[in-house]
């Protein structure tokens, strides 16, 4: 920060004590008299010397309460009584608090001094005897104490001046916000300088703003209506301010004039803005009231770099970088900050963009980018402005309205189907809404409803509905899938999830060809959990890697038990497409099959036809290193994708699995006994073997041989088994 240089500054004549009292303490009037004839030519810097007098030390005691700048004292030991004149001096120490007055102590009788202890026992500043003062030793230690005096009360006002300068540096310390810091520095400037008639803090961009066009931020006492104006509407009323700013400007620098004072900060590197704290003065500045502002402009130049820094951090911290809209985590600070009232009638929606990846692609980021600032408005738009909006992601919004109303589909639908101007085109787009109410989850914290507004958004999706809504029966179905997340956490590292195996037939002879291994958990409460449960949430939670590979470490086990009673056929296992992509996964398959011991060639995998075609891209470098190792790939579920013939073609797999459902309804449906059938000669014609899953009447099966397909596995053989009873199954005889 440039902080002013003050080599120049145009400065008030400082103004300094111009006068001095001195009192006497005398029940002898003759001699009082000629003590204030004595000190009456008295010089002291050409100040003026006011003398007070008392006659005991009663009526001492009311002067000096009442006039607490006595500089000197001269006081009789012996008054009214003979300690009168030590209790006067404990009652202005202790009593009155009066540590500053010099108290020179006076006797008419030669010889007796006090003792040196009740000298520093009393605070006596000075002892003399009444005979020994002539004129001009009475005006030398007047004047001595008077100097004493002066320097240990600027020394006082000194220590005041800064213990107030420090309490004031310490409170707008704590202020971060532009407006609560500018608002402080007019209030401690206030107390500092014990002045109430207001003040204004401005500021203007250095390159492009004029002076009369400089903002205010701040303002207080006659001119608190002026905030967020600009200074011309100021100074318009007070000719004088205009041009003291103006002149603070030029000179970079603090100026004090009469009627105001500026001071000056530039802050060029952080938010090029000059600031100008302007306070309005009904009185003249004293010398020490300078420097103490001087010194406290320090604390208020460092105070504008920390609220300067602070708003870069924030906008780091809350704002995205890209679209320059608030993001996830100002939000959970708006919501944070509520008051009871607002949370009362605040709704919380996200708003998902449809295909807007698919719209990129096609249009480009800066086009999106777009897109999604004007729906920003025009979300602005219908809510009438009384909603805060952040970006949760790239094609999704999160918005909390302050209306108090019931949101429904039928409600949302001019924005669920919409038309916006993007690019002086129209854009239409489809939403996805999600919505939570604030006061029918108010034991949710903010984290917890952003974060169920996503898991609602998330299932709408699923669902494939334009709305849904946040309600205790999702909370439930939600939560009751969050525990049981946490089981099959503990399932996995407890290997308590293990392979069932169904055979694999030859539909000829029912001959065995080979088993599919089939994930299966016994809950410890809830018994056997549904696969398509656990499973999805494992790919879900990032856990299927995990229970992948605990399928393929057990089906090898399998595979050596197996051959242990003479059974030498493959066990294929299922692999999530995403995983098999991964760049350790094939160096992990090999350390499987070597510290198991067993053979590629006895090891299939079975990847979903759907996972196929989403890591297209990149998946047949993948399989053609496993079929390398002797590793047979096969497409699973095949025919509920939308693979092409041509894809099919370039891929290292060496069977295709037909999906169950073609085999239920090919007897009922004309069309699926004709795709069912088009499938097992695709497969033929591309040199790939072929097996139906889930033949369980001799009807199916004969059907299924009549159109070629050889092999086949389901129920009609035999259902998954656990391996002691698949072991059993095979000695039987099947």
């Amino acid at each position: 920060m440039d902080l002013p240089s003050n080599d120049n500054p145009t400065l008030l004549t400082p103004t300094s004590r111009h006068y001095c009292k001195i009192l006497s303490v005398e029940d002898d009037q003759d001699y009082q008299e000629a003590l204030l004839n004595g000190l009456s030519a008295l010089n002291y810097d050409n100040k003026e010397v006011e003398f007070l007098t008392a006659s005991s030390a009663a009526d001492a005691a009311t002067v000096i309460a009442a006039n607490p700048d006595i500089s000197v004292m001269f006081l009789d030991v012996v008054m009214e009584t003979d300690v009168a004149g030590l209790r006067l001096i404990r009652t202005i120490r202790e009593v009155i608090g009066n540590d500053l007055v010099r108290i020179v102590l006076l006797t008419g009788q030669p010889g007796m001094a006090p003792v040196d202890d009740l000298i520093d026992q009393y605070d006596i500043d000075d002892y003399w005897c009444k005979a020994d003062l002539t004129q001009s030793h009475l005006q030398t230690i007047v004047l001595s104490n008077l100097r004493t005096w002066e320097h240990l009360s600027d020394m006082k006002e000194a220590r005041h001046g800064m213990q107030l300068l420090l309490a004031s540096s310490q409170r707008i310390a704590s202020k971060s916000d532009i407006v609560e810091y500018t608002h402080s520095i007019l209030e401690e400037v206030g107390q500092l300088l014990n002045i109430n008639s207001g003040g204004i803090v401005c500021f203007l961009h250095t390159e492009d703003d004029l002076i009369e066009h400089a903002r205010i931020v701040a303002a207080s006492g006659e001119f608190s209506s002026y905030v967020h104006r600009d200074l011309l509407s100021v100074a318009s009323k007070e000719e004088i301010l205009k041009g003291v700013v103006e002149q603070a400007s030029k000179q970079k620098g603090h100026v004090f004039l009469e009627g105001f004072s500026v001071l000056y900060f530039s802050n060029k590197e952080l938010d090029e803005r000059e600031y100008m704290v302007v306070v309005k003065l009904n009185r003249a500045l004293a010398a020490n009231e300078i420097n103490l502002l001087q010194i406290f402009c320090e604390n208020i130049g460092a105070g504008f770099r920390n609220v300067a820094l602070h708003n870069k951090l924030t906008e780091l911290a809350y704002v995205d970088p890209i679209l320059g809209l608030y993001n996830k985590n100002w939000l959970l600070r708006e919501i944070r900050n509520m008051l009871s009232w607002e949370r009362e009638k605040a709704t919380l929606l996200m708003v998902y963009v449809d295909d807007l990846a698919y719209t990129e692609s096609v249009l480009g980021a800066k086009y999106c980018d777009q897109l999604i600032l004007s729906l920003y408005d025009h979300l602005n738009e219908f809510f009438d402005k009384t909603a805060d909006i952040a970006l949760l992601e790239r094609d999704t919004l999160m918005l909390v309205v302050y209306d108090n109303q019931d949101y429904n589909e039928s409600s949302l639908e001019r924005i669920i189907h919409t038309n916006i101007k993007v690019e002086k085109a129209t854009h239409s787009l489809d939403l996805t809404i999600s919505s939570v109410k604030f006061s029918e989850f108010s034991s949710y914290n903010p984290e917890q409803l952003i974060s169920v507004g996503k898991s609602t958004l998330a299932r709408a999706k699923y669902d494939g509905v334009a709305y849904l809504a946040f309600c205790n029966e999702l909370a439930s179905a939600m939560f009751g899938r969050y525990e049981l997340l946490q089981d099959l956490r503990e399932a996995i590292l407890n290997n308590e999830i293990v392979p069932y195996f169904q055979p694999k037939v030859s539909l000829k002879d029912n001959a065995l060809i080979g088993f599919e291994a089939l994930a299966r958990w016994e809950h410890k409460t809830r018994g056997f959990i549904s696969p398509e449960l656990f499973i999805s949430l494992a790919e879900s939670s990032g856990l299927i890697d995990k229970l992948d590979r605990q399928m393929l470490r057990q089906s090898c086990r399998a595979i050596k038990a197996l051959k242990g009673i003479g059974i030498n056929v493959p066990i294929s296992v299922n692999v999530a497409g995403n995983e098999i992509i991964r760049p350790d996964y094939f160096s992990n398959f090999k350390t499987i099959l070597e510290e198991e011991q067993a053979p590629a060639e006895l090891i299939e995998l079975e990847i979903t036809e759907s996972q196929l075609i989403n890591e297209k891209a990149t998946i047949n470098r993948h399989l053609s290193a496993l079929k390398a190792l002797g590793v047979h790939t096969n497409i699973d579920d095949f025919g509920t994708g939308y693979s092409s013939l041509a894809y099919l073609s370039t891929l290292s797999v060496s069977t295709l699995k037909v999906d169950h459902s073609f085999v239920w309804q090919m007897e009922e449906s004309e069309k699926d006994f004709e795709i069912l059938k088009m499938i097992i000669e695709l497969g033929n014609i591309l040199g790939l073997s072929v097996i139906a899953e889930g033949i369980e009447t001799e009807q199916q099966k004969a059907h299924l041989l009549s159109l070629g397909c050889e092999n086949g596995q389901g129920y009609l053989f035999a259902k998954p088994m656990s391996l002691e009873n698949t072991i059993h199954w095979v000695q039987s005889g099947q």
